[in-house]
């Protein structure tokens, strides 16, 4: 039986050992980034594992980590803000993503320079698009307080510094970055629709609004799904605008969930309580990406 194994283990190596050493590169890239330190991740959750401590030593605590977290105030807090902004950015980049896919979907020449000129938002790195809000969001010399202003509007300390307004102006970073890629993808939807149902409804007198809520949403289901799936996801990991924005601020009107296993991690260096917090974060993530990946391929079938 061993024998057997080892004879056919060997002739799949000599049939397969040059996709095998091409794939290799890849291979020890991918472990070396990607899984390892999920496992470490893992691990260490279950250990009182601190950076501040000189021997560097790492207690066993089991679940404690675990149970903190679902028992720690500023846990189910994060969790509220990241669950209102992924709500926010989402479901109002779904429909300026829709409504641009159908105001831009033409093939002229305005209507490409405007798509190529709406990709700039998201070829700039998220820090760099915060800086760059943070700057026009200042109270002092800002371009949207100055203007606003000027109709009689007072942001008070600034959007950003503002408890009621700081979630919005995030919202709005994040729906001015990525709008335009739920754009191309529902873009890349609309184009892909059979043409044979749309010239029945017209012969049938269907009006265009009939065609759109009657034909064109229930065809772009699976487009829709995509879009909200990749969004999702994106949205529960974000950081780098609350970070270069808000820092959280004020109080906790911004701390999302990743940005307080930010704080936790590399500013108190409880790095094992971090570590808890972000393998919670990615089974949410993991889930939610089931369930939608779940209910595309029910709408495929």
């Amino acid at each position: 039986m061993n024998t057997k194994f080892t004879g056919s283990f060997r002739r799949f190596i000599l049939d397969h050992g040059t996709y095998i050493l091409m794939l290799a590169p890849l291979l020890i890239f991918v472990v070396a980034i990607a899984i390892y330190p999920l496992f470490f991740s893992l691990r260490i959750s279950f250990f009182d594992y601190r950076l501040t401590d000189p021997n560097q030593t790492q207690t066993w605590v089991g679940l404690q980590n675990y149970v903190q977290a679902f028992s720690d105030p500023l846990v189910i807090k994060s969790i509220s803000t990241t669950l209102v902004f992924v709500f926010g950015t989402v479901s109002l980049e779904i429909l300026f993503g829709l409504g641009l896919a159908f105001l831009l979907g033409a093939d002229t020449r305005l209507a490409n320079f405007l798509r190529s000129f709406l990709m700039i938002p998201m070829a700039l790195p998220s820090l760099v698009v915060g800086l760059v809000w943070r700057a026009l969001y200042n109270v002092d010399f800002g371009v949207l307080p100055y203007y606003l202003k000027l109709i009689g509007v007072n942001l008070g300390h600034g959007p950003l510094s503002e408890m009621a307004l700081a979630m919005p102006a995030v919202i709005l970073i994040d729906i001015w970055q990525w709008s335009p890629l739920l754009m191309f993808i529902f873009l890349a939807g609309i184009r892909s629709l059979p043409v044979e149902p749309y010239e029945a409804a017209y012969v049938d007198g269907a009006s265009r609004w009939q065609s759109f809520i009657h034909l064109t949403l229930p065809l772009l289901k699976p487009t829709f799904l995509i879009a909200i799936l990749l969004r999702t996801m994106q949205s529960f990991k974000v950081f780098d605008i609350i970070y270069a924005t808000t820092a959280g601020g004020p109080g906790t009107a911004t701390t999302v969930l990743n940005y307080h296993i930010f704080k936790v991690g590399l500013t108190f260096f409880d790095m094992g309580y971090a570590a808890a917090l972000a393998n919670i974060l990615l089974v949410v993530i993991a889930v939610l990406s089931i369930i939608y990946i779940l209910v595309l391929q029910r709408q495929q079938l």
